[in-house]
């Protein structure tokens, strides 16, 4: 045991105060004549005997009192075995704070980062003036990278705000010990807090974290109840093609993560922002369920959307922000050779977001091809060379190919397809000897995902089909769009890089087909423009992305593009090319919603949607005592349960790791000799 104010041990001089009161009675005595003093001399004897016994406690108690009481203002302590590492100075104390969304939570009234904000304050306080201090945020700011004072701390706390991102404790860990190595290096035995709710879905696995034995470790969970909450899981379109003032339909599902079971939950849709669609969605506890908004847009071009609904204690999660893009533009080029029919002229020449140009496939610039949405193989005999290799960068692109072949097939268009690796192919001479039968093609299966929005209702199966003569076969997975009643393909889709690529069996020359007289020819090839311009595009990113990846027609030339919401303008990390803008998301950009993204001329280029990322909204936290198991085996981890230390883990880190503090405990003792005292006064 040691004292603070080991001087003030002097004090106990004061013991001979109440030795001296007991040794010099200085009551008087009074003298009282007795007749006859035979009968009070046993009394005596026994009376003399108690006061002596009562005198002798009285002075016990009053000694014990005042050595009590010395003790208690010279303030003993038990120091701890980790002391002396809290008084090297020239080690590092390294503080990360969990900012993310998830600790928006309330404990009572108080938010879980206002709680851990506290403590933290109360902490620096704990360590000597000269200790040098890293404070570490989700953000990972280059400000974050250098020591400071509890000063700077303090400061840095009170203007702490949410951040959009989270950090797995892995990334932590590398960040903290990174930065501990560059400043200190390797040979001090450091202090690393981590002060989180630890979110299971944001922490990571903990088992796979691999803690040095040369730092401690110091883990303050801020709470670990599971809250119930209710988030958006995700919006998809029946029809990906939005036309103005057309009628579509807009999925939504909706996850919940609670015990509990809710009912009637109104979802409102906003488009413009304007509420244009509301749906009611009844969800059973730990499940997802689906709903649906109907819903039609004024004009073409970007639309701003979100969806909302009331969910409680968690609220930032109660809006989900998208953009639809209505009635976009798409470039078809259609390349032909001579003779070629114009039956894919006419079906994208009637509406106006199509914009179709035909070439002749020996007079085309091939940087038109790496611009376009669709690029039709209109019956060309021979794929080889540059033109081989601009398709190919098509569809890493996200653009598409339709190959209708040729009456007799060149075995480079054979080769080219075969290099391609989505199947086997094959040209065969058109067999016009089998019969009609044999070249009629089946009922489409309305049940293939293509088909979604095609049919208004099932087809018959008894309804007229075209009739195809094959010159290319092929075999093999894929989706078969089309095939012919005896089972053979005639056109299916195959997926390719981020494009696809449809391929056709038959010409479409009369004699070979008819099937682009057919109704059914319109509609299919709407759909595959249309699927097109929606296959790479995103109505949303997350902040947890960092990235994001837009299809830009203009090249800035050296120019930037920049962020805008309201006032408040952001230039980002920015790179272009082939037709690809690639952001960086600024760490000033916090808030999720819609943002502007502006040309280098000022005119607008596109709609960003941003939101918190879904993890985020998965409120269930390892407790402290999954912690402890987790890192039972590890000595130099400590854990602190808020929660059993009415939400403050100050003392018990004092106690375990500084000192403990025994003038309270003086002073209790104390107080109970003088309460002895007065019970031996009054009762003996």
């Amino acid at each position: 045991m040691q004292f603070v104010y080991p001087s003030f041990l002097w004090a106990l001089t004061a013991l001979a105060i109440p030795l001296l009161i007991h040794i010099f009675n200085f009551r008087r005595v009074k003298k009282i004549y007795f007749p006859n003093v035979a009968l009070l001399k046993e009394v005596k004897a026994e009376t003399n005997f108690f006061r002596r016994l009562k005198h002798l406690l009285v002075l016990l108690m009053r000694l014990l009192f005042v050595f009590f009481l010395v003790l208690a203002f010279a303030q003993p302590f038990i120091p701890s075995p980790q002391k002396k590492n809290f008084a090297n100075t020239s080690s590092l104390v390294s503080l990360y704070i969990d900012n993310s969304f998830s600790m928006q939570s309330l404990t009572g009234n108080e938010k879980y980062l206002d709680l851990a904000t506290v403590q933290m304050n109360e902490l620096v306080k704990v360590f000597p003036k000269e200790t040098r201090f890293q404070l570490l945020t989700n953000q990972f700011e280059n400000k974050e990278q250098y020591p400071i004072d509890a000063k700077t701390v303090e400061d840095r706390l009170s203007t702490l705000d949410f951040a959009p991102i989270y950090r797995s404790l892995a990334q932590v860990l590398k960040r903290q010990l990174n930065l501990i190595e560059r400043q200190v290096g390797n040979n001090q035995r450091n202090q690393i807090f981590w002060f989180s709710d630890f979110q299971k879905s944001t922490s990571g696995d903990l088992n796979k974290i691999k803690l040095d034995t040369t730092n401690n470790y110091f883990l303050i969970p801020i709470r670990s109840e599971r809250t119930p909450n209710l988030m958006v899981d995700s919006v998809w379109l029946a029809n990906p093609f939005i036309k103005a003032m057309e009628s579509n339909q807009l999925n939504i599902r909706i996850r919940n993560f609670s015990k509990e079971n809710y009912k009637n939950i109104v979802l409102k849709l906003f488009i413009d922002e304007r509420q244009v669609s509301t749906a009611n969605l009844s969800i059973t506890a730990n499940s997802q369920a689906n709903a649906f908004f109907n819903f039609t847009v004024d004009g073409k071009g970007y639309k701003k959307c979100k969806i909302t609904f009331e969910d409680f204690p968690v609220i930032f999660d109660n809006e989900y922000f998208f953009v639809l893009n209505a009635s976009p533009t798409i470039k078809i080029i259609n390349l032909t050779q001579k003779n070629t029919p114009l039956y894919i002229t006419q079906v994208f020449s009637n509406e106006n977001v199509f914009s179709i140009k035909d070439y002749d496939i020996n007079n085309i610039d091939y940087k038109l091809i790496e611009s376009a949405n669709v690029v039709v193989l209109n019956e060309i005999n021979q794929i080889e060379g540059d033109l081989k290799n601009v398709l190919r960068t098509l569809t890493q692109k996200g653009g598409s190919i339709v190959l209708i072949p040729p009456a007799k097939p060149d075995k480079s268009l054979v080769d080219f397809l075969n290099e391609l690796g989505v199947s086997t192919f094959k040209s065969i001479e058109a067999d016009s000897t089998g019969g009609r039968a044999n070249h009629t093609l089946a009922v489409p299966d309305i049940n293939n995902p293509f088909f979604a929005g095609v049919f208004e209702k099932s087809p018959n199966s008894n309804m007229e089909m075209p009739v195809a003569y094959q010159v290319l076969q092929w075999s093999g997975a894929g989706n078969h769009l089309l095939s012919y009643k005896n089972g053979k393909r005639f056109f299916s889709e195959y997926s390719l890089q981020k494009g696809k690529i449809y391929v056709m069996a038959a010409p479409l020359q009369k004699q070979y087909s008819n099937f682009a007289r057919f109704a059914l020819f319109v509609p299919v090839m709407y759909k595959i423009a249309s699927l097109s311009k929606t296959l790479d595009e995103r109505v949303a990113y997350n902040f947890q992305e960092k990235i994001i990846r837009l299809k830009i027609d203009k090249n800035p030339k050296n120019q930037l593009f920049k962020i805008v919401q309201g006032k408040n303008e952001y230039v980002p990390s920015q790179q272009f090319n082939e037709g690809e803008l690639l952001l960086e998301i600024p760490e000033q950009i916090t808030l999720a919603g819609h943002y502007e993204l502006r040309n280098p001329d000022n005119t607008t280029a596109a709609y960003i949607a941003l939101n918190y990322a879904k993890d985020e909204s998965k409120m269930d936290f390892y407790s402290p005592d999954e912690l402890k198991s987790i890192f039972a085996k590890q000595k130099n981890v400590q854990i602190f349960d808020l929660q059993s230390n009415n939400n403050n883990f100050i003392t018990e880190f004092k106690n375990r790791n500084i000192q403990v503090n025994l003038w309270k405990y003086m002073l209790i003792i104390a107080i109970a000799f003088v309460l002895a005292e007065v019970l031996i006064i009054r009762f003996m």
